[in-house]
Parts: C-alpha cells; sequence; structure tokens
C-alpha cells in the first residue's frame, strides 16, 4: 500500500515537471529569419546555412578554377546579402595551420 503511493507521489512529480516544461517552451521567443526574395535551386548543396544571417554559397570554379567558398551575410539595414569574404578549398588544405586548423605529423612524416 505504501509503495503504491510512492509511485504515485512520484509519477505526479514527473508529470509536474514535464508540464512546467512544456509550457516554458512554448513562451519563448522564435529565432526571426530575415526575408528574402533570392529563390534558389539547391539541389547540388551549394548553399550553406553558416549562421541565423550568413550563407555561404559554394564556387565550384567553372570559370575561374579556384573552388571557393563565398561567404554572404545579411544586412536588416539594406535589405540585402553582402559579400562579406572568401575561402579557397586548395589553400585550407594545403595550408591548414595558417587558418587554425591543428595538425599533426605520422610516424611516416606526413
Amino acid at each position: 500500500m505504501q509503495n503504491d503511493t510512492f509511485i504515485k507521489v512520484i509519477l505526479s512529480g514527473i508529470l509536474v515537471c514535464l508540464i512546467v516544461i512544456a509550457f516554458k517552451m512554448n513562451t519563448n521567443e522564435q529565432i526571426q529569419i530575415p526575408p528574402s526574395n533570392v529563390d534558389i535551386d539547391n539541389q547540388g548543396r551549394r548553399v550553406v546555412q553558416i549562421a541565423p544571417n550568413r550563407v555561404g554559397v559554394i564556387d565550384t570554379g567553372n570559370g575561374s578554377g579556384w573552388e571557393q567558398l563565398v561567404v554572404f551575410e545579411y544586412s536588416p539595414d539594406t535589405k540585402k546579402f553582402e559579400v562579406v569574404g572568401a575561402l579557397t578549398y586548395e589553400d585550407i588544405f594545403d595550408h591548414p595551420e595558417e587558418y587554425g586548423i591543428p595538425t599533426r605529423d605520422d610516424k611516416y612524416g606526413n
């Protein structure tokens, strides 16, 4: 008899905690995504979301021969995406230490 009461109290406490969590989740402010009039066909996975207001577009280098990630940031003042910078794949893979990527040598000196 005492065991049933104990289990009912524990289960009631869990139920109350779940209800409190559910109501707290509904009161949080939702993240505002800036409106965009850009229509992108992203079937080739060429657009990457980096941060809430930053996207990266992968330039395959068909014309230039340089594969790079061009980073755009949304400006709420002008309501446009502006180029922030570009990262070249080849340079990152050839010299990772310049970009803060840790490297290590194996026992063969690679």
